[in-house]
């Protein structure tokens, strides 16, 4: 794996702080990267194209274990664990670019009856 990441977001503070009551915190990852050429806020598993919010539907909607999920996309189980937690703490980023991505495919409408999508 290449160098860590770390990427400072914003979290509640119990005292107010500089940014009206809220205090910046630095997370540092090491299996998670940005990947630019994606247009996307959301992190990728370094190395791989797969996205975090993929790791997240493997665990809740496909129900597998960590480490099926590990052994299935060949990762070190602290890779998928990492993704977890990044979804955990990111959720209101992966939902916003899923919703956006899903009103620009309804406009190039990909969800139209004659749509090759609903073939």
């Amino acid at each position: 794996m290449g160098h860590p990441l770390t990427v400072r977001h914003v979290t509640p503070a119990d005292s107010l702080a500089e940014n009206g009551g809220m205090m910046e915190t630095p997370t540092t990852y090491r299996y998670l990267e940005p990947r630019p050429d994606k247009q996307s806020r959301e992190l990728f598993i370094r190395g791989t194209g797969v996205r975090t919010s993929t790791i997240w539907h493997d665990r809740y909607i496909s129900r597998m274990t960590s480490h099926q999920i590990a052994q299935n996309r060949d990762l070190p189980e602290a890779a998928v664990l990492e993704a977890l937690a990044y979804c955990q703490d990111h959720w209101d980023v992966i939902c916003a670019e899923k919703d956006a991505e899903r009103v620009w495919l309804e406009e190039q409408g990909f969800f139209a009856e004659d749509s090759p999508a609903s073939r």
